[in-house]
């Protein structure tokens, strides 16, 4: 039996190198193109020896690359420009960018300083748990959802869906530093800078706003901040309840059929999802506010990016959605 024809773009950052080594162990698929602007022509392996892997990184053409899907990792501006000519000639494309996240695109201007091109194929926003298969199945490109979007909206979208919650949520979110990729060159994002520290950023304005309320269809108040750590992303969600509920009892009906959503019964924390592909949520009710207060916790380069990606290609073409995706957590 043939298997599907993948190609990674900008295979050299995390992202990318994070699709290498799931896509690796995934039964249906075969990576038959690596690329990298900066170091085509060279072994994957030489820039990131994590990886055991023969690939040798290639220049991308657009006009001439064969595969069956294209994963781009790659900054943002740079799906708009490739994914139409990709979809023309029949390939399909689950971008990592936030090229096609927002309906809005006044939005995506306002937050991104880009005009987003136009576009005449289907598209789906591909936060698993959440959205219609079906539209999945069926799109030219599937817009891979941000790692503060997924935690945060996985948290909150069933009480609001639900009806038990009102008014704008206050979320308290926090990344590890590889959330802002591999070739940032503020220093704000070595880690000997964060090591010992802690601070918020953008704490008005965040570009991942938008797309949350996209999905919850309410105005919310996020603080995001980095913390020490490379990889690992919690978000803690506190809103107003307007009807008596038991929580847990709201996040396991919603995500009974989700495999890769663990209700937990104790406040998680990151280090038990790194590695995995998991959504691990708890949620409690605050007695002398009324107020709901709900955890989640992400591997923010799986989870957040590359296996959720993987996640929407096995939908796309039909594979069991936990093909190749890691169920486990890594420990210590």
């Amino acid at each position: 039996m043939s298997k599907t024809r993948v190609a990674i773009v900008g295979a050299a950052g995390y992202t990318g190198a994070e699709l290498v080594r799931l896509l690796t162990s995934h039964p249906g698929v075969e990576i038959v193109a690596a690329t990298s602007g900066r170091a085509a022509g060279e072994r994957l392996d030489k820039h990131c020896p994590w990886l055991c892997t023969d690939l040798i990184l290639s220049s991308f053409d657009v006009e001439t690359i064969e595969a069956d899907v294209a994963f781009l990792a790659q900054e943002n501006g740079y799906a708009a420009k490739v994914s139409p000519a990709l979809v023309r000639r029949g390939l399909r494309v689950v971008d990592l960018s936030a090229d096609y996240r927002l309906l809005d695109p006044v939005a995506y201007e306002k937050h991104y300083k880009l005009t987003r091109a136009p576009f005449d194929f289907p598209i789906a926003y591909g936060l698993c748990e959440l959205a219609e298969k079906e539209s999945i199945l069926g799109a030219a490109l599937v817009a891979n959802p941000g790692c503060y979007p997924t935690a945060t909206t996985l948290a909150l979208a069933p009480f609001y869906r639900a009806g038990l919650v009102s008014g704008i949520p206050v979320v308290d979110a926090k990344s590890g530093v590889s959330g802002a990729g591999r070739s940032k060159a503020e220093t704000t994002f070595l880690f000997s800078e964060r090591d010992g520290s802690f601070a918020p950023y953008a704490v008005t304005g965040h570009r991942h706003v938008p797309e949350i309320e996209q999905t919850l269809g309410v105005a919310v108040r996020f603080t995001p901040h980095l913390i020490p750590t490379p990889r690992g992303m919690e978000v803690t969600c506190h809103v107003p309840l307007t009807a008596s509920c038991d929580p847990m009892k709201v996040l396991r009906d919603t995500y009974h059929d989700s495999p890769f959503v663990r209700i937990v019964g104790a406040l998680p924390e990151t280090k038990q999802v790194v590695g995995s592909n998991r959504c691990d949520i708890f949620a409690t009710i605050d007695e002398h506010t009324n107020y709901l207060v709900t955890t989640s916790v992400i591997d923010n380069l799986v989870k957040g990016a590359a296996g959720q990606a993987i996640q929407n290609m096995n939908i796309m073409f039909g594979f069991d959605e936990t093909a190749g995706l890691p169920i486990h957590g890594v420990w210590p």
